[in-house]
């Protein structure tokens, strides 16, 4: 199907911002008339456009200087003619002297206007600006994503599907009995009445059973309660990789740089577990003014471990939250808790 030609006006014209296609005081400096030459192509982009208007209503635009300065010279002529006048003489005056461009005075104020600093093929008579500050901003120096060499993936958030809103939270429950009675003997591998050697044992089957990580309003995500726990019930240990405690600095900073969320608990004085690309689900339990769980470190087959406890009865579709206890520092952590007894401050 051949389509027969339209009017240039019918279609849609995206806009564009304003481009200066060379430095302007640069173009200035050429009295060949280069400026007008440009032809079509340099109306369709961007450009800079030059108007003239007088209080007798006279109005004249151009793309050029020179070009908007010819239509008033030809309007002064032909007025000069009709009174039957001499002709002036306009040789060797250029729109850049027209517009008084040319003057020092001129010239000195152009070169401190905001983003004078850009033009980088201008050489500058009386400012100096730094470019580097300006290279550092650019997020393609050359103009052109595919001219650059591929420098990796921009930082994200490997867990930012656990945040997702499809993500069914389990329903509240106050108390059901069936569950209770049915939950009974998988809680008992867990209750108080047990040593804890064998409680720890059970621990990893039990606290994927009884938690998930789902949408938190704390902190964009948390450890949610699958069903009902008992208080002082062991929930589930914070484990990951054991480190020095002279590591803990080293990790953090190559952690920030990769754009990667620090998880970090302290065992003692000697010992961190880094559960940031290894660990459990207890990594995404959140601080809480007023929590519902606790923390503690036991010792097991004489290797030390960070367990979760039950502080209270948590029933089904509750968040676990425990302090962090973090010590107090001038630089303030905002809580988001939403407690009733919240302190403001995490520290």
């Amino acid at each position: 199907m051949i389509h027969g030609p339209k009017e240039v006006t019918s279609l849609p014209v995206a806009a564009v911002e304003e481009e200066v296609r060379d430095v302007p005081l640069t173009a200035f400096d050429d009295n060949d008339g280069r400026q007008s030459g440009s032809g079509g192509m340099c109306q369709n982009l961007g450009h800079l456009e030059y108007e003239i208007t007088s209080d007798d209503g006279f109005s004249c635009r151009s793309d050029s200087l020179d070009g908007a300065w010819k239509q008033v010279t030809e309007k002064v002529q032909d007025a000069r003619t009709a009174s039957r006048l001499k002709h002036l003489s306009y040789a060797g005056l250029t729109g850049v002297q027209m517009f008084g461009l040319s003057h020092p005075s001129v010239v000195y104020l152009i070169e401190q206007l905001y983003g004078a600093s850009y033009c980088r093929r201008y050489k500058f008579k009386y400012h100096r600006h730094e470019m580097v500050e300006r290279e550092l901003e650019l997020v393609n120096p050359s103009g052109c994503i595919r001219t650059e060499p591929f420098s990796g993936r921009n930082p994200t958030d490997m867990f930012s599907f656990l945040m997702s809103r499809y993500r069914t939270l389990p329903e509240y429950c106050g108390r059901d009995i069936n569950e209770e009675i049915a939950m009974k003997s998988s809680r008992r591998a867990t209750s108080m009445d047990l040593p804890m050697a064998m409680r720890f044992r059970k621990l990893k089957g039990f606290s994927k059973e009884c938690v998930g990580v789902y949408r938190s309003t704390i902190h964009g995500r948390g450890l949610f309660c699958k069903r009902s726990i008992d208080a002082g019930e062991m929930i589930i240990e914070y484990a990951g990789e054991v480190i020095r405690n002279s590591m803990t600095d080293i990790r953090e900073k190559y952690y920030e740089s990769k754009g990667i969320g620090c998880y970090m608990f302290r065992i003692d004085d000697t010992d961190v577990v880094d559960a940031t690309m290894k660990g459990s689900a207890a990594r995404f339990i959140n601080h809480s003014c007023d929590p519902n769980c606790y923390s503690k470190v036991i010792t097991v087959d004489n290797r030390k471990h960070i367990v979760i406890f039950a502080m209270r009865k948590i029933l089904r579709g509750e968040e676990l939250t425990y302090d962090y206890k973090f010590p107090i520092e001038e630089i303030k952590i905002p809580c988001t808790c939403g407690a009733k007894r919240c302190r403001r401050y995490l520290n």
